[in-house]
């Protein structure tokens, strides 16, 4: 059996997220032609070893991410009202991610496979995607990924909005900058 040494082991870092350079979308399809919610303003941390240009996977990464959820909005007053009342925004202010396992996807520099717990609504659930994530300057990390999600894991029926029909089935959107900090 190997034993391993905890000294040898990279150090992981601690890099804030940046608010005002980090974002999420929400893109719902309906009867009508898309509607897309966005918010500015992710907060949290990930904590992670780097190699280069790339995360070194033998110290496990991890992070949280919240978003405000009376942030999100999609220019339309009736669509975002709508929004925030179908949510319960007053009951569930905030949406919480924690990344728990990171994974390189074969023959990618910058492309992994990663998996959380995400909060919404009171209700977690279990979500897997893909990222992409750069390390373009020593205490930068970017990360970028796109997932579908169908509402109904959150408990969230389906909306309808005056005559729309709205698919339960949306595309989250995450753009991320964090940098190295305590």
């Amino acid at each position: 059996m190997t034993t391993i040494d905890p000294d040898r082991l990279p150090k992981r870092q601690h890099y804030r997220v940046v608010p005002d350079r980090s974002a999420l979308m929400i893109e719902v399809a309906t009867s009508v032609g898309p509607v897309t919610f966005g918010a500015i303003g992710l907060e949290g941390f990930v904590r992670a070893a780097a190699r280069g240009t790339r995360l070194d996977l033998a110290a496990t990464p991890n992070a949280h991410l919240e978003l405000q959820l009376r942030d999100l909005t999609s220019g339309n007053a009736a669509y975002d009202g709508e929004l925030q009342r179908h949510i319960a925004v007053r009951r569930y202010p905030a949406a919480h991610v924690d990344l728990h396992h990171v994974h390189s996807v074969e023959d990618s520099s910058s492309d992994y496979r990663v998996a959380g717990d995400v909060m919404f609504r009171g209700i977690t659930q279990r979500v897997e995607g893909f990222v992409t994530v750069h390390l373009p300057d020593a205490g930068l990390l970017r990360v970028s990924g796109t997932k579908s999600l169908d509402i109904r894991l959150f408990e969230v029926p389906p909306p309808t909005l005056f005559m729309l029909k709205i698919d339960p089935e949306v595309t989250v959107s995450l753009d991320l900058e964090a940098r190295l900090g305590p």
